[in-house]
């Protein structure tokens, strides 16, 4: 069958297409473990030939076209859009492939297997197939600590108590090399600040068997020096909040203010040390810890007010090391620029005839308290005339806005608290607009709240609002657009005076900041719950401070799953639900 978008004319004299690979594993012993032992050796395949849809290959077919001497502009884009470079038969080197094959076979414990390659060839394609005989693994029949009296073993000891290596499972390099890396973060954990997992050496033993089994043991290698067996702790803590990396400036000893047993430096008062101490998480005398060393420099990075965090330990004395270490802490903290203006010019144009400037304005303070509080101000004003319209044309609209937000790296009115993961922020914020249109109505509207955000970890988001206020007025309404009102129920109720007053919830689970999932899920629910709080303030009333407010129990969720294919190509499938319930209802059926 010949396609319109056939590749073949285009091949070069002497070449060979190359169509694509199979990879057969033959094993009399291991007829089960076969599938993944074929899904692991075809990743080690390489180069993948050209892509194709229903025989088409279409990104080859949009290369050759533009390589005539005149392709013309449509197939220069389609290239540059969708083309892909000829992979041909003499791109495969199906000894280096055989090679790489054998390797992660032994690596795996499939130790004297076979590979061989066959190329099966037209005039213009050609397929390689690898078939792989597979050996009888080896499997391990038992392992031990070859230790000695050094207390590191101790620990080693302890790391190995979660070990992933059982007996009867098969020889497996990269599992080993992960073992050493898990006692390697249990020994930096444990103070070991000098400590490589390269240190580590698995030996196996199969002098004891003849049925390809085998002993493992586990000790550090001859020669490991002498400071990275033994422990270290922290002397000092030094914390420079206004290191400058530009002119590597450091402030004079005498600009130090002590919190905590941790020493802070700097010639002004850039951060507060007692609003700082509590986002270290190590103390002095504790055993130097890595992990806790890497969630304070994503704690201090979080609160906002610094583009760089630095931290170094240095040892003390590197001479005279017995049977302890010590470490000094240095913080070196590199500020963002504190104040930014940012300006905006609008020119809106919109559908039902009204155009006109616009202008927007932000103002933030990055440590404005000088707590690693961050104060933000924007403000807004436009204006519109309807230019098309026939009988409205001329009318005007003036709107303007003003939000203040305040974020604050801490729970408030709570105590410090010491997350480990993130910092959790609390945010106020309180804004106003208004809308002024020409001949018909004057619109207001308010809205307050007060909350609380925190990440739990790397996917999961909370936001808990427990006061949030929305006012919405509407006035100086003109006889016109009353009748318009008397005319548009449903637009009549949209413009009914609002007072909303309550608490909500929000829970996001987001697998789309994990680059490596090819199917990532998102998840986001919120509950909103309004008016209870009044209900109670008022005694029953339905206004309260001469306001009538609205009462009712709001609930959504927003489903989303991804497949991914390419770089930038995704499908999507979505699924959004809501439930609303006026309270007024529920009260009314109790009764």
């Amino acid at each position: 069958m010949q396609y319109a978008c056939s590749v073949g004319k285009y091949i070069p004299e002497g070449e060979i297409l190359f169509s694509g690979t199979e990879i057969k594993v033959e094993s009399e012993e291991q007829k089960r473990a076969l599938k993944p032992v074929e899904q692991e050796l075809a990743t080690l395949i390489t180069p993948a030939p050209n892509s194709d849809v229903l025989g088409m290959r279409l990104g080859l077919y949009y290369h050759y076209k533009a390589q005539k001497k005149k392709p013309g502009f449509l197939n220069k884009w389609l290239n540059k859009k969708f083309g892909e470079e000829p992979v041909y038969l003499s791109d495969v080197n199906t000894n280096r492939m055989e090679e790489l094959m054998l390797n992660r076979l032994d690596n795996r414990g499939f130790f004297y297997s076979k590979v061989a390659s066959e190329i099966d060839s037209t005039k213009k394609y050609a397929s390689v197939t690898y078939k792989a005989d597979l050996a009888k693994p080896y499997t391990l029949q038992e392992w031990k600590i070859d230790r000695d009296s050094l207390p590191i073993y101790d620990q080693i000891e302890t790391a190995m108590t979660g070990t992933k290596l059982k007996a009867g499972e098969r020889f497996d390099l990269e599992l080993l090399k992960y073992e050493r890396e898990r006692i390697d973060t249990h020994l930096k954990s444990q103070g070991y600040y000098n400590f490589n997992s390269d240190f580590l050496i698995f030996e196996a033993d199969t002098n004891r068997y003849d049925n390809r089994k085998f002993d493992l043991f586990l000790r550090l290698k001859k020669g490991t020096p002498k400071k990275s067996i033994v422990p270290y702790r922290i002397d000092s803590i030094a914390v420079y909040p206004n290191y400058s990396i530009e002119n590597d400036s450091l402030p004079q000893p005498s600009a130090v203010t002590e919190e905590n047993g941790i020493y802070f430096i700097q010639d002004e008062e850039f951060f507060k040390p007692k609003k700082l101490e509590p986002y270290i998480l190590f103390e002095k005398g504790e055993l130097y810890n890595s992990e806790t060393a890497r969630l304070t420099s994503n704690r201090l990075a979080a609160l906002g007010s610094y583009k760089f965090v630095n931290i170094r330990f240095n040892e003390t004395d590197t001479t005279n090391i017995e049977d302890q270490g010590s470490l000094n802490a240095d913080i070196f903290l590199s500020p963002l620029t504190k104040r930014l203006i940012r300006t905006e010019l609008q020119v809106l144009t919109k559908s039902n005839g009204y155009a006109g400037p616009g202008i927007a304005a932000t103002y933030n303070n990055r440590n404005i308290f000088n707590g690693g509080e961050t104060f933000s101000l924007t403000g807004d004003f436009s204006y519109e005339s309807q230019i098309s319209g026939g009988d409205d044309a001329g009318q005007t609209s003036i709107a303007g806005g003003l939000t203040a937000n305040l974020l604050l790296p801490r729970l408030v009115p709570f105590s410090p608290s010491r997350f480990n993961y993130s910092v959790p922020k609390t945010k106020i914020s309180l804004g106003g607009d208004i809308l002024l249109r020409s001949d018909y109505y004057t619109l207001t509207s308010f809205n307050t709240s007060f909350g609380y955000t925190w990440k739990a970890n790397k996917f999961v988001y909370h936001e808990l609002n427990p006061i949030s206020i929305t006012y919405v007025n509407l006035a100086d309404t003109t006889e016109e657009f009353e009748e318009i009102l008397d005319e548009n129920s449903y637009l009549s109720s949209s413009f009914e005076q609002q007072f909303i007053a309550g608490i909500n919830y929000t829970f996001t689970y987001n697998e789309l900041v994990d680059a490596n999932k090819d199917r990532p899920i998102y998840v986001s629910t919120s509950l909103d719950i309004a008016g209870n709080t009044l209900n109670l303030l008022s005694g029953g009333k339905s206004s309260v401070f001469g306001l009538e407010y609205a009462q009712y129990a709001k609930a959504d969720i927003d489903f989303r799953y991804y497949l991914k294919w390419g770089k930038e190509s995704a499908l999507v499938s979505r699924l959004y639900a809501g439930w609303v319930f006026p309270m007024a209802i529920l009260q009314h059926c109790l009764l």
